[in-house]
C-alpha cells in the first residue's frame, strides 16, 4: 500500500504553498488594543456601492508610527473558498486613502511611543436607503418635554444588554446582562445637552426614517432608538440595518446617546460610577454593591475597584438579596472570590491585597493565582504568593468559576498552577511555579500535563515563547510523551511547529499510538508539522484501529494539509 501512495504522490500535481504572513518585528497589538487609540473620524463600517447584504470583511494589518500616523497596510480578506468575483477585497482601492488617513493615539512598550503592528477591520455595508418621504418633525420649544431611548438587547454571547433613558429631567440606565451595574441606576443632566442631542436627531431627519431595519441573520443584538419631543414619539429599530441599507446616522446617533449618558460607568465600570452610585443613595454594604466591585475588579477598573473599597463595600461575603417580583435576579457570584475576580489585572488585585481582601479564604486565593499564572502576570503570582496563595495547590479539588468578558464561566479546575502557567506561554510565568517545585505531571480533568497546556497558541504570544516554555519543562524533567485519558501526547494535539521541533529534539515519540491507533502524524492538523513529522522518523506504514493508513484517514483536513502530505510523499519517492 505505500509503495501505491508514494506512486500516487508522483502523479498528483502539488501547488507550491504561500509563504506564512512574516512575524512581525515590532510589538503588535490586537483589535480590542486598536479600538481604544482609534482616533475620531474612524469609520469602520462603510456603505458602498455594489455591495451586497451579509458578511463582508476586510482585515488590515496596520503599522502605525509613534506618532500615531499609518504607515503601513495589508488587507486581507479570511474567507474559504475564496469569491470567485474577488470578494470584499474588489473594493480595496475605493478604501485605502480613507484608511491611510486614520490616527491613533500613540502604542507604548515601556512607557515610549513605539512603531506597532495592530489588527483592524472594514465591514462594508450597501449604500444607505435615505428616506424617500420627508416627515416634519415637531418644533423644538425653549420649554419643549425631551426623552430619548436606547434600547440594546443581548445577544449571542456577552453582548450587554440595558436601556438608557435620557430626559429633561434626568438619565436611567437599566442594566439586564453582562454589566458591571445591574438593575435601575440614575444621573443627573444638563437640559441643554439633551436640547442639543435633540436638535440632532431633528437635523438627521430622524421622525423620516423606516421604522424598522432588519436583516436576515441570527444571534446579533437588536438596538431600538426612540426620541419623543413634545409627545410626538419616533422609533426605529437596529437589527444589523447597515446590512439592510440603514442610513449610518442612526448608527451615529445611538453612540451619541450612550456618550451623553455615560453609559460606559455603568455597562464597564468606568470613571464616574461610584459618583453616580452615591448621587441616588446607593448601598455600598449590599450584595449588590458587591457584586458591581466584583464585575468592575474583572474588568481592571483599578479607579472604580479603589473607590469601591474606600466606600464601604464589604470584602467578606455577603449572601445575596432577594429579587422583587419582576425583577431579574443578580448572577450568584457566592462562588467566585474577590482576588479571582481581579486576578487578571496587578493594579486591581493589589488594591484589594492591600484593603486585606480574602484573607482568610485559601480557595480565593489559590484561584486567583490560577488566574494570575493563566494571564502571564508574574506581578501579580508574585503578590499572591507572599499573600499565601499556594503554587503547589491541586486545583482539581477545587471549582473554578470565572468572570470573563461579563461572561461566568464554571468548570473543573485546571489540575495545577503550572498547568497554568504553561498555557500563559510565558517563560518567565513557567519560571516562576518551577521555583516552587510542582508536579510536573499534575494533570486536570482530561487528563492533560503542563506539556499538553504548553502548546495553547494565543493572538499574543511572543515568537519562540512557547517553545522556550517547551524548554524549561523539559529541563525541569516534564514528560515530553505524557498520555492524556484518549492515549494522545503532546505532539498529538500541538500544532506550533517550533514547539512540535522542540518536543521531538527532547525525545517525544513520533511513532506513539493513541487509544485510536493512530500516531501523532494521523491527528496534528498543522500542514508543516508533516515533513517534520517525516524528518524524525514518522512512520507511513502505521494503520489505525479501522485499518487505515495516514492518507486513508485524512479525511477531514483542509487542502493545505493534504497538499503537504502527498509533497512529504514526493519527496521520499525522490530521495529513494
Amino acid at each position: 500500500m505505500l509503495r501505491f501512495l508514494l506512486a500516487l504522490a508522483l502523479l498528483v500535481p502539488v501547488a507550491s504553498s504561500q509563504t506564512s504572513k512574516e512575524k512581525s518585528s515590532v510589538p503588535t497589538f490586537d483589535y480590542p488594543v486598536a479600538y481604544a487609540h482609534e482616533l475620531k473620524p474612524h469609520r469602520r463600517t462603510i456603505p458602498i456601492k455594489g455591495v451586497q447584504a451579509g458578511f463582508n470583511q476586510i482585515h488590515l494589518t496596520i503599522t502605525v508610527s509613534p506618532t500615531g500616523d499609518v504607515l503601513e497596510v495589508h488587507p486581507t480578506e479570511e474567507v474559504d473558498p475564496r469569491p470567485r468575483d474577488g470578494g470584499a477585497l474588489k473594493f480595496w482601492p475605493q478604501l485605502e486613502s480613507e484608511v491611510r488617513q486614520w490616527r491613533f493615539t500613540p502604542f507604548e512598550q515601556n512607557g515610549n511611543p513605539v512603531t506597532a503592528q495592530v489588527d483592524e477591520y472594514l465591514d462594508l455595508v450597501p449604500p444607505e436607503r435615505l428616506p424617500k418621504t420627508h416627515v416634519a418633525p415637531p418644533t423644538l420649544r425653549p420649554n419643549s418635554k425631551i426623552t430619548v431611548s436606547l434600547q440594546r438587547s443581548g445577544c449571542f454571547g456577552s453582548c450587554p444588554s440595558y436601556t438608557v433613558t435620557v430626559s429633561t429631567d434626568r438619565i436611567v440606565f437599566d442594566g439586564g446582562y453582562y454589566v458591571v451595574a445591574r438593575g435601575k441606576h440614575t444621573g443627573g443632566i444638563d437640559v441643554e445637552t439633551v436640547k442639543k442631542l435633540a436638535r440632532r436627531f431633528v437635523a438627521a431627519d430622524f421622525y423620516s426614517m423606516e421604522p424598522k431595519y432588519v436583516a436576515s441573520v441570527s444571534d446579533n443584538p437588536t438596538y431600538v432608538l426612540s426620541t419623543d419631543i413634545d409627545g410626538h414619539k419616533k422609533t426605529v429599530e437596529d437589527y444589523v440595518g447597515s446590512w439592510e441599507g440603514m442610513p449610518a446616522v442612526i448608527s451615529d446617533l445611538e453612540q451619541e446617546v450612550d456618550d451623553l449618558a455615560k453609559t460606559e460607568r455603568w455597562i464597564q465600570g468606568a470613571d464616574g460610577l461610584v459618583s453616580a452610585l452615591r448621587a441616588e443613595k446607593f448601598n455600598f454594604q449590599s450584595f449588590e454593591a458587591q457584586t458591581i466591585l466584583k464585575e468592575a475588579a474583572s474588568r481592571g477598573e483599578s479607579d472604580t475597584v479603589r473607590e469601591l473599597v474606600a466606600d464601604g463595600v464589604p470584602l467578606d461575603p455577603v449572601p445575596p438579596s432577594h429579587a422583587k417580583d419582576g425583577e431579574k435576579p443578580a448572577p450568584d457570584f457566592r462562588d467566585v472570590g474577590l482576588l479571582t475576580s481581579a486576578s487578571g489585572s496587578f493594579h486591581t488585585l493589589q488594591i484589594l491585597l492591600d484593603a486585606g481582601a480574602s484573607g482568610n479564604d485559601q480557595s480565593d486565593k489559590d484561584l486567583a493565582l490560577a488566574g494570575a499564572a493563566r494571564s502571564g502576570n508574574v506581578e501579580a503570582a508574585r503578590s499572591l504568593i507572599a499573600y499565601g496563595a499556594n503554587p503547589n495547590s491541586d486545583l482539581r479539588n477545587l471549582t473554578a468559576t470565572e468572570r470573563r468578558g461579563g461572561m461566568t464561566i464554571q468548570g473543573p479546575g485546571s489540575g495545577s498552577v503550572l498547568i497554568e502557567a504553561a498555557s500563559s506561554g510565558n517563560p518567565e510565568m513557567v519560571k516562576e511555579i518551577l521555583r516552587y517545585h510542582p508536579d510536573l505531571e499534575a494533570r486536570g480533568y482530561e487528563g492533560k500535563t503542563a506539556m499538553f497546556a504548553v502548546g495553547e497558541y494565543r493572538n499574543s504570544d511572543k515568537e519562540g515563547a512557547r517553545m522556550e516554555c517547551v524548554r524549561l519543562l523539559g529541563r525541569a524533567g516534564a514528560d515530553v510523551n505524557a498520555r492524556d485519558k484518549n492515549g494522545n501526547t503532546p505532539l498529538h494535539e500541538i500544532y506550533l511547529t517550533d514547539v512540535e521541533e522542540e518536543l521531538l529534539k527532547l525525545g517525544a515519540d513520533v511513532n506513539a499510538r493513541n487509544k485510536d491507533g493512530e500516531s501523532p502524524i494521523f491527528t496534528n492538523v498543522n500542514a508543516d508539522s508533516v515533513a517534520l513529522f517525516i524528518q524524525f522518523g514518522a512512520d507511513l506504514t502505521i494503520r489505525n484501529n479501522k485499518g487505515q493508513d495516514v492518507v486513508e484517514a485524512d479525511n477531514y483536513s483542509g487542502p493545505e494539509r493534504k497538499e503537504a502530505l502527498l509533497k512529504a510523499l514526493q519527496d521520499l519517492v525522490q530521495k529513494k
